[in-house]
Order: C-alpha cells, then structure tokens, then sequence
C-alpha cells in the first residue's frame, strides 16, 4: 500500500526548525542533523514513507503548501543554522522538491473533483427527471463542447459516465497544454533581451533597462562590405541565450558555388606584376594618409591613450575577481571613450572591452566560437580584399612569401618533382606566385605538388574552402604549364598521420608553416605536447626545408600577465595600422578582423583548454625545435637582400628587417614583431 506523506514543516519555540519533513510516494529514510540549533534533526529525503517525529515541547504544526519550503527555511533559521543547512542541500534542490510535491497535490486535487462532480451528477439526474426538468450542462460539460477537437475521443463515447471519467483523465493534460500556449504568446523574442548585470535584471523592453549598466546581445552586424560579424557593440546575456542562438549561427552556409574562382582581381592581387605597380598602389596609399592627417581627421587627444591604459588595467582587474559592479563601470567608461572607427588605441579598446564583458558574463567561448563561424562564412574575396590592403600598408606578408618561394625555387631548380606540404593554406594566397615563378625554369618546370592541410570547417562540407582552393590553384597551374596535383586534408595538425601524407621517394619535399603552429597547443594542458608530436612528424616526412614563421611574443596562463601581454603586443599592431592606412578606408576592418581581433577575443575571454592562440618567443621556438632534431639553416644573402628591397620599395620609413641568429627578423618603431627561417632534420649518428 502506498504512503504520501504532506509536506510538513515544525517550527520550535525559539523560531528555529524543530524537524523538517517532506516525503511523497514510495520508500526512503531519515538522515541525522546534529550541528542545528535544536539537537538532532531530521530530513527526509522525497520517495520516503516515513512518520515524521514530533517534540514534546510546545510546538505548532505549520502545513502550507502556498508557502515554498525554502522560503519558510530562509525566513526562520537563524544564521548559523542557515549556513549549515545550505551546506546539506542547497536551495536549488529545496525549491526543487517544493515544487514537485505541490503540482503533484494540485494536480490530485483536481481529478478528484472532476470525480466528486461526476459522482454528484449521477445522484441528481433522476430528481431532476421526476420533476420533468432538464438536468443543467455541468461546467465539465461546456468545455468538453468548446474543445471537440482536443477531446475527440470523449465524445465518442456514448454512456454520461464514460464522458466525465475520460473528461477527468484529460482536463490536466489539457489545462497544461492551455498554459503553454497562453504562456509562449507573452514570451520576448530573444533577440531583443537586455540583461542588466549590475541590478541582476532581464528584460524585452530596452527603455526598461538603463544602457550604461547593461549589455544588449545582438547576434551580427554587418560592416562596410556587407560582411557578417559579432557585433561588438552589444554583448550577450547569458549562456541560455547562447545555446538558443548558437542552434541558428552554427548553420554554415555553403561558399557560394557562383564565386569566381579566378578573374582579374585575383590576377591583380596575387601575380607578380614587377615593383612598379605595386609601389604606385603604396605611394597612393600614402597620399591619401597625408591628406587625411593634414584635414584633422587623424588628430589624437593628448593624454587619451594614457587614460585608456590605466582604464584598461583597471578594467582587467576588477574582471579576474568578478567584481561585476566596478567592471560595469569601468567598461562604461572605456566605451565612452572607444571606438571601433576611431585612432588605434581607441580601436583596440574597443574590442578589448568587448572580449572583458564576454568574459564577466562567462560567455566568452561562445564569443569567440560565433566569430570564427562568421569569418568561414565569408567568401574568398573578402579575404583578397583584406590580403591587398595589408600588402599595400605593410610589407610583412610580401616577405614571408618572398623567403618561402625563393626557398623553394632553390631546392627545385635540379628536381622534377616537388611537393609542397601547406600546414595552414591561408587561402592558398602564396602559391599563383610560385606557380609563376616555376614556369620560368629553364628546361621547363617540375611537377608540382600540393597538400592543403587545413582545420575542418564547421557544416556538411569541412573540406569545402580546400576543394576551392585547390581549383583555384589549378587554373593557375594549367594557364602557366606547370605539371601540378593538389591533395587537401581538413585535420588539425596533430591529428595528421605520416600516411595521409603519400610521399614518394623520387620527389622533393618542402613543408611550409606560416603563423599556423602557435595554434597547436603546446604541453600547458597535455603531458604529451601536441606541438611536439607536429614537429616529430615533420622529422619523420624528411623535408628537404622546413619553412617556419611565428610572431615574436609570448602568453602567460595567468589571465591578468595575459590581458598585460595582449594590450602591449597589439597595442604596436593597431599604431602600425594607423599609421599607414587611412580611417575612412571602408576596407581598413578586414585585416583587423582577419588577422588580429580573434587573437584578441580568444586570449582575454577564453581560459583554460579554449586558448586556441598560445604563441612562442622567436628564442623560445628556436630551443623547442633543436630538441625535435632540427638544424638551421643559414640565411640566403641574395633572399635578404631581395627582402630588404621590398621592404624599401615604398613603405614607411619605420618598418625595418634585419637578418640575426638565422632568424629574418621584422618590426615596427624598433620592436621586432615577427621572424621567419628555414630548418632542416639532423642526420641521424651513422647515416
């Protein structure tokens, strides 16, 4: 036989809880509490039939099912007991089990009525028919008429009684539908909502909510070019939001099948047209620098990037001990001074303070996750656009492809087959040129072979952006005359096997990594560093050359040493930007967005195994790869001096790049920002 025993609170005389019982349904037992304020409690877990003990001192029985049982907890115990009560079982769990036993009352209540009711009809009925009256509709009776579509099945039956014993069973159901129904008519659309995180409030309507303590969530906006981003004017509201809208972002969209693969922008761009051209485009470039500057458009606040710092710091701070209140001002405050169209330091901010609220609101995986499916979203050309904007202001990228391609020409001169081995193809913007070039052999070019290792893109198609790559790169092939094959791999790079590789004996191999294995993780948060497993297989595969480039700078594991890190090293990039391109340049966000906010976004809102970014000194790679048994190799003179000539060719007087320690080194304003090498595998002793 089965017990229910009520919810049912004792309440001692001195105000504190004598026992504490709450039970439905089914078996259990009595757990001991003997640090409260009255002796040993007891509190019984639900599903327990169990009789609860009463004391012999005067005390009044207190049974509410309206009164939550955590509220009637929290009003009475003293403090003491409140703090060790909630260390048995937290609030959560109580509101939990109060409101399960009350539904289940309510909802027994109810189907006993509606068989109370049935009972009374029949008993009525034949008054009513000896009177010659006609019985009156019960109220039972009139819903059952105003919903024949929900109860089909009661009004095909034919007995009264049968009527109300299935009206009985199904009126619960039905009222509980009902509720949802009514209820969803009155829920916001959840891209409306704005999260106060200073009052703790949630609401659909903004005027509701002051702006300069809340953080709206809206999911993109589009820039200059019509290209979709995370808007970093307006931030998220919690993770639920997160998880409701990620569903809608993570849909990729396939690239669109009606994009060129080649024309005459990609010509323009990514072929070797001599220095002249490309110095016109630089020296315009700069033209229109100088007159924006001598208009006043450019013109800085003294003492503003000070103020920004000090903001900034202040800002992280109270950010790594969750001090939300003093963060929320502090963020108002930088936005007030920020801008994502501003000087450098004022765009810098700007995303800065959007990856410190991702993180206060622990949203900042999501974040960065968001932005990222964003970016593959976006077609080639925008990647081009941003790629030619970037070679005409600053001359980093033309040297990495310069030292990789004059590489390779070294070791394929006398070769008749080469294969290239791409970890991170970055649109494959390097090769046309080298495809180029290997045409101009003479005795004719070798067979060229490609393998495209890049991360799987999210979607149906993870391999989609390699097949439109390696397309591409054989048009350009077949236009040049050069032999070529293209294989793509869409793998992290420490998941990659020697075998998916297919190399051949008779061939020369060249593996080339350009800013790509600062995304490996590194032995932070793994015995067996990834990192060092990719250098391994790189040992194994053999290569005639190894061609690494990484930037010159280091993250600490500690968030605030980080945020430190990250504000100096980009701080020099945004100043180098905003140097050399102009602000009302409708293309100026792309290199930013591309190549510098999710290094940003990821190192100061993400933590723990989401660092994607975990970058290396030059120093600190040159020790890592001695260990992995690899030599270096001496720098050409002939490739420093080619370097040193488009550096040169028209740039701003401040970049420099000089050759040390093997190592060909760039920077701005006399701080070195990137290097670039070549390795080889050592001899093994006795071969």
């Amino acid at each position: 036989m089965e017990t229910r025993i009520s919810e049912r609170r004792i309440i001692g005389e001195e105000g504190g809880v004598g026992w504490c019982g709450v039970g439905r349904r089914g078996g259990g037992e009595a757990f001991p509490r003997s640090h409260s304020l009255h002796g040993n409690h007891y509190f019984i877990i639900p599903s327990v039939p169990t009789l609860l003990p009463r004391r012999k001192k005067a005390a009044r029985s207190v049974s509410s099912p309206s009164i939550p049982f955590y509220r009637l907890i929290s009003s009475k115990v003293q403090p003491t007991l409140r703090s060790s009560f909630r260390t048995f079982i937290m609030d959560p769990t109580l509101d939990y089990i109060n409101r399960y036993l009350f539904e289940e009352e309510i909802d027994e209540l109810n189907i006993n009525t509606y068989k109370d009711e049935a009972a009374l009809q029949d008993i009525e009925k034949p008054f009513y028919e000896i009177l010659g009256q006609k019985y009156p509709p019960a109220p039972n009776e009139q819903l059952l008429t105003s919903s024949k579509s929900d109860l089909s099945s009661i009004s095909s039956s034919t007995s009264t009684s049968s009527n109300n014993n299935m009206l009985a069973e199904s009126l619960p159901v039905m009222e509980y539908c009902r509720g949802i129904e009514e209820g969803m008519k009155f829920l916001p659309n959840i891209n409306k909502l704005v999260a106060n995180f200073k009052e703790n409030i949630v609401s659909a309507d903004p005027s509701e909510v002051k702006y300069e303590n809340s953080a709206r969530f809206k999911l993109a906006e589009k820039d200059e070019l019509g290209m979709m981003f995370p808007s970093r004017s307006k931030k998220y509201t919690s993770d639920r939001d997160l998880d409701i809208l990620e569903g809608r972002s993570s849909k990729i969209s396939m690239i669109d099948s009606e994009e060129p693969i080649r024309d005459d922008v990609y010509d323009e761009v990514l072929l070797d047209h001599g220095d002249h051209q490309l110095k016109g485009e630089i020296w315009s470039l700069r033209e229109t620098l100088q007159l924006e500057a001598s208009s006043g458009v450019s013109k800085e606040i003294q003492g503003g990037h000070h103020e920004l710092y000090t903001l900034l710091i202040r800002c992280s701070e109270a950010v790594a001990i969750y001090d939300q209140q003093r963060a929320q001002e502090l963020l108002n405050k930088i936005r007030m001074q920020s801008s994502p169209k501003g000087n450098g330091i004022q765009r810098l901010a700007s995303v800065l303070t959007d990856a410190l609220e991702a993180r206060l609101a622990g949203v900042g995986s999501e974040y960065f996750r968001r932005l990222t499916a964003e970016l593959v979203k976006s077609p080639d050309i925008y990647f081009l656009k941003g790629h030619h904007l970037l070679i005409r202001a600053a001359p980093f990228i033309r040297v990495y492809h310069c030292f990789s391609n004059r590489n390779i020409l070294n070791v394929a001169r006398n070769a008749s087959k080469v294969h290239v081995i791409d970890l991170g193809i970055h649109f494959g913007f390097q090769w046309p040129s080298l495809i180029q070039a290997l045409s101009k052999i003479e005795g004719g070019p070798p067979k060229l072979r490609i393998t495209l290792v890049e991360r799987p893109q999210p979607g149906f198609r993870p391999d989609k952006r390699i097949e439109a790559v390696g397309q591409r790169l054989k048009e350009y092939a077949r236009s040049f005359n050069v032999p070529f094959e293209c294989k793509g791999i869409a793998s992290q790079l420490e998941s990659i096997r020697i075998e998916e590789l297919n190399i051949n004996d008779d061939e020369v191999v060249v593996v080339n990594s350009i800013f790509r294995l600062r995304e490996v993780s590194d032995e932070t948060f793994a015995i067996d560093s990834p990192r060092d497993r990719v250098l391994k297989l790189i040992r194994q595969i053999k290569p005639q050359i190894f061609i690494q480039a990484e930037s010159n700078r280091s993250y600490s594991s500690f968030f605030l040493t980080r945020f430190r890190q990250v504000l100096s090293t980009h701080a020099v990039f945004y100043d180098l930007l905003d140097s050399t391109i102009p602000r009302r340049d409708k293309e100026r966000q792309m290199p930013e967005n591309v190549h510098f906010v999710p290094d940003i976004i990821n190192s100061v809102a993400c933590e723990g195994a989401d660092l994607t970014y975990k970058p290396e000194t030059l120093k600190q790679w040159q020790r890592r790869n001695l260990r992995a048994g690899f030599q270096q190799l001496p720098v050409d003179l002939d490739i420093v001096k080619e370097c040193k000539n488009l550096v040169r060719g028209g740039y701003d007087n401040r970049y420099f790049i000089e050759e040390d320690d093997n190592w060909l080194l760039q920077g701005w304003k006399g701080r070195v920002l990137h290097g670039v090498t070549a390795w080889k595998p050592k001899l093994e002793e006795g071969c």
